[in-house]
């Protein structure tokens, strides 16, 4: 079972869901005003919405401020008090995202109390694949304009597997098999995850994914009884 101690108990997923959510934390820009009023956050929602919409029509190159009021039908003056510069747009963006994995991690986790490890890993896999892939351009380009994007997500795989691979867990897993998996999974996981959202083709993504929840299996699979293969 997938950490029976801390998931039954609602004040133990709280806990760890504030620290997940530090673990993801990332410095958000200090100049961007926080939008207060309905009015305001519709303004922020129609500039961060926009930015999908201009890549798909224009491409990376042609995303500017000016492009992007335009296509959100804000002034330039309404973009600039919630973003002073395309950064910040990028920034807003990786925050959006970065709960966006909170979330799915949080709900696999939270429907998962009584799922094994292969379950639950082919799960969270399958999840955050679909996630990174559902706009990958988008995604890429994001990752790439905010240094440092994915520290936040390989720190949350590895809290999160952390959680679930527990010292509860010694009569599936030895101390030094619970070290190999936490050495492996974290890392494995968020390699398939990018890997798949990589893709250029909707089609050649699904296979994708297909090959990365396999790719899982397979190495979960290999410790059988709770001891790892030799090969």
């Amino acid at each position: 079972m997938v950490q029976p101690r801390s998931l039954d108990a609602g004040d133990e997923v709280l806990n760890f869901s504030r620290g997940l959510a530090a673990s993801m934390k990332i410095e958000r820009a200090s100049t961007r005003r926080q939008p207060k009023q309905q009015r305001s956050r519709q303004t922020v929602e129609a500039v961060l919405e926009a930015v999908p919409r201009v890549l798909r029509r224009h491409g990376a190159e042609a995303i500017t401020t000016n492009r992007v009021a335009e296509a959100a039908g804000v002034s330039i003056g309404s973009l600039y008090q919630y973003f002073p510069e395309k950064q910040a747009i990028f920034m807003a963006l990786h925050e959006r995202h970065v709960d966006a994995v909170r979330h799915v991690i949080e709900g696999t986790l939270t429907h998962s109390t009584s799922a094994s490890l292969e379950e639950f890993t082919r799960e969270l896999v399958e999840q955050l694949a679909s996630l990174h892939s559902a706009d990958a351009e988008l995604h890429e380009l994001v990752s790439g304009a905010v240094p440092g994007g994915a520290d936040g997500f390989k720190s949350a795989l590895q809290a999160t597997f952390e959680q679930v691979i527990s010292p509860t867990q010694q009569d599936r897993y030895t101390p030094r098999e619970a070290e190999q998996l936490l050495f492996v999974l974290p890392p494995l996981v968020e390699a398939l995850v990018h890997g798949v959202a990589h893709q250029e083709q909707a089609v050649s993504r699904e296979r994708a994914k297909d090959e990365a929840i396999r790719t899982v299996a397979v190495y979960l699979n290999s410790f059988q009884g709770g001891h790892a293969s030799r090969y």
